[in-house]
């Protein structure tokens, strides 16, 4: 009995200690529409999370422009999120970027659709990005 004790024990310190462990120092800053033109403070290593209203399936997307990618990296694609179960219905488009390296930039998303090159986007994000 006292083995199977001083078992759990250990495991439950273990769990304890392997979730303290996780990366430390590290945050993500969620922004949306309201931060639209403002500055955004991150730490090299942050993640900053855009969550923009958008339809994916009027065939718009939020796309980032192209920006300095030493400083700012998008992960992988953007994350859609609908408001309801019906079909077309409107919601959260996520995009996600990682803080490379010190400096400031200018962080811009047009609201189109990708494949009309010559179309001026329905919408725009600005924010001003300062990596410390």
């Amino acid at each position: 009995m006292k083995k199977i004790v001083m078992t759990l024990m250990i495991l439950v310190l273990m769990t304890g200690i392997l979730a303290a462990c996780g990366p430390a120092g590290v945050d993500q800053a969620t922004i949306s529409e309201q931060d639209g033109g403002k500055t955004i403070q991150l730490k090299v290593g942050d993640t900053l999370a855009v969550a923009l209203e958008g339809n994916i399936t009027t065939g718009y997307n939020w796309v980032a422009a192209p920006q300095d990618p030493a400083l700012l990296e998008q992960l992988g694609e953007a994350e859609v999120t609908p408001d309801s179960n019906l079909i077309g219905a409107p919601g959260k488009i996520v995009l996600q970027f990682n803080a490379i390296a010190k400096g400031e930039t200018n962080l811009h998303l047009d609201y189109k659709r990708p494949w009309e090159q010559d179309a001026a986007p329905e919408k725009t994000f600005d924010v001003t990005v300062v990596v410390k």
